[in-house]
């Protein structure tokens, strides 16, 4: 049966669609999904479109029939949970439009012309205005992306470990390791210091033993910054010999 063929088949309207049982549904669904997906194959196959031609109607055909691909898709999905679940209702539609944004959005892993999608580099103004959770998300991306990969782990790893050091979109903007965050302390300086400083000695003493491959010495440091953060009653200290000392 050709993708024509299929997307005639069984379900033709909405009506239709509510009547029929939850695996008949997914079912449809499913057939819709691999009509849709023969059919964009075919046309990236018989077609060299340029990623950034948005406005090209091949373009544009592609990019329908991806959407189309994937809402038939998740449709499916939902569908097949429900039914292992013993449900009789589910949280699935029969179109697009009637679906709308009632659906957790995700960069989808290629591009309509079949490629994979490149992840796109932020501005400094766009990054700043991003909560850490968003800006770690975007580092992960893109160190996953393999483009500077080792500056976007860097970056990661001082949102995580709530370093003192700033952080950036890429590399063109800064972030590259400092001469203050090799800095070495003393435990004097370490007792004089107040809530705010001791937990980013810490979170920077954390980050930097990690990178060096010292998980342990990184757990203490860590340890120790959650005890102040969190108020706890329990004593903290600059170092393990400190903490030996009893002081």
């Amino acid at each position: 049966m050709d993708w024509k063929a299929i997307l005639k088949a069984d379900i033709r309207n909405e009506a239709q669609y509510n009547a029929a049982s939850l695996e008949h549904r997914r079912s449809w669904h499913n057939s819709q999904k691999t009509a849709y997906h023969r059919r964009l194959k075919a046309l990236q196959n018989q077609h060299s479109v340029d990623l950034t031609d948005v406005k090209n109607p091949v373009y544009k055909e592609m990019k329908g029939y991806q959407d189309m691909r994937a809402f038939h898709g998740r449709q499916a999905s939902r569908l097949k949970n429900c039914i292992v679940l013993g449900k009789t209702e589910c949280n699935d539609y029969y179109s697009l439009e009637l679906e709308r944004d009632n659906r957790r959005k995700q960069k989808l892993i290629t591009t309509p012309t079949g490629k994979l999608d490149p992840y796109v580099e932020l501005s400094l103004e766009v990054y700043n205005n991003l909560t850490n959770n968003q800006k770690s998300k975007y580092h992960a991306s893109m160190a996953g992306y393999g483009k500077d990969s080792n500056f976007h782990s860097r970056m990661l790893d001082r949102i995580k470990n709530d370093t003192p050091l700033p952080t950036f979109p890429s590399p063109k903007y800064g972030g590259e390791p400092t001469k203050d965050f090799g800095k070495e302390y003393t435990k004097e300086e370490y007792l004089s210091m107040d809530k705010d400083s001791k937990i980013k000695y810490h979170s920077t003493m954390s980050s930097r033993f990690k990178r060096k491959g010292n998980s342990e010495l990184g757990k203490y440091h860590w340890k120790m910054r959650r005890r102040i953060a969190e108020n706890s009653n329990l004593p903290t200290y600059f170092s393990p010999e400190h903490e030996q000392e009893g002081d």
